[in-house]
């Protein structure tokens, strides 16, 4: 199950007693999103107009994972030097090849590969297609705050990672050697969740023995160590 990341902030104030900004947390709770670095994504395709070359990517493209952009146009082949036009029977079969693969593969889009350069979020070409398909892993966002959705393990890391450095921060400010050690102790108890975060929830206690296997003596396994919650 995945949460709205705004529930991280709900339960670092439950767990912890932590409070902060609105814009202070996103931005503490998204760099603790990145310290762990799951990105839950799926299959997205965008279509729009290249303009004056370039054609903007969505925000939530995952690490620029693009699968791969078509235009429009059967990917039928000229047959004659003297000609500019496809030859018509060339297209006709294009297109019920295309029409037979409609339902096979979701990596597929009918038309043509276009060649681009990718940079800054930006795909940049050598002319301005219309209706430009882009097929690409996206990050999975709540659609009402624009932010990644978590699982449950990543939404504990998440809010134990705003109550440390809220915590920091506010013991570096007050000068207090106390509070400062408070937020070493949750500093501790963040590295374990983060560890546990990073362990995808589809791998089994069965598996993780498994990998322990390979991994380290029998003498030295560390069961549990997934911290799958138990519902």
């Amino acid at each position: 199950m995945l949460h709205n990341f705004q529930a991280a902030y709900t339960l670092a104030d439950s767990l912890y007693g932590v409070t902060a900004t609105e814009s202070d947390f996103e931005d503490i709770a998204l760099d603790g999103w990145e310290r762990i670095g799951n990105k839950h994504t799926r299959l997205y395709r965008y279509v729009g107009d290249v303009v004056n070359g370039k054609l903007e990517l969505p925000c939530n493209v995952a690490d620029g994972i693009i699968e791969s952009v078509h235009v429009p146009i059967p990917d039928s082949q000229r047959t004659h030097t003297t000609s500019n036009w496809e030859d018509i029977s060339n297209l006709w079969t294009e297109s019920f090849i295309d029409f037979q693969k409609v339902n096979e593969d979701p990596y597929w889009t009918r038309g043509k590969y276009v060649k681009y350069d990718e940079g800054n979020g930006v795909l940049y070409f050598s002319h301005d297609y219309k209706r430009v398909m882009v097929v690409y892993h996206g990050v999975l966002m709540d659609e009402d705050s624009q932010l990644p959705l978590l699982n449950d393990k990543e939404l504990r890391a998440v809010a134990t990672y705003v109550a440390y450095i809220c915590l920091y921060k506010e013991g570096i400010r007050k000068r207090d050697a106390n509070i400062i050690k408070l937020a070493k102790d949750v500093q501790q108890e963040w590295l374990k969740l983060c560890n546990a975060a990073r362990i995808p929830e589809h791998l089994s206690q069965n598996d993780m023995d498994r990998i322990l296997d390979v991994k380290v003596r029998y003498d030295r396994k560390q069961y549990g160590k997934s911290l799958k919650p138990i519902l």
